[in-house]
């Protein structure tokens, strides 16, 4: 917490459920709700979801991404972000070709806008 203080980062408890726009995602349960449709998240897209929920509005790199929650080191040919990205943008994003949550930045990776 002390780091997160000096770095000036608001310290974001992990939580056991995260709201994303008109969604609410319970992380134990693993599903993901929208009005009266839930459906089931597997345990990686709730690591991804919680990990950039933690860094909200900030960019992330795949290569922190793929290091943080599979616990890999990043490779040239390694499209195991992008291909979850895409898996989860069908599942939160009203429109998963117009994403307005889970953004690509460019030359960086993703952000979380909530």
């Amino acid at each position: 917490r002390a780091l997160f203080r000096r770095a000036g980062r608001p310290i974001r408890p992990s939580q056991a459920e995260i709201r994303i726009g008109d969604i609410n995602i319970e992380t134990g349960a693993q599903t993901l709700t929208r009005g009266s449709d839930t459906m089931h998240l597997s345990f990686y897209e709730v690591e991804l979801l919680k990990f950039l929920w933690e860094r909200e509005g900030e960019p992330v790199s795949r290569d922190e991404i793929l290091e943080k929650v599979w616990g890999l080191e990043a490779g040239p040919n390694n499209r195991t972000v992008d291909n979850f990205i895409v898996k989860l943008r069908r599942k939160v994003e009203p429109k998963p070709d117009r994403p307005v949550h889970i953004l690509t930045v460019y030359g960086v990776g993703y952000k979380l806008v909530c």
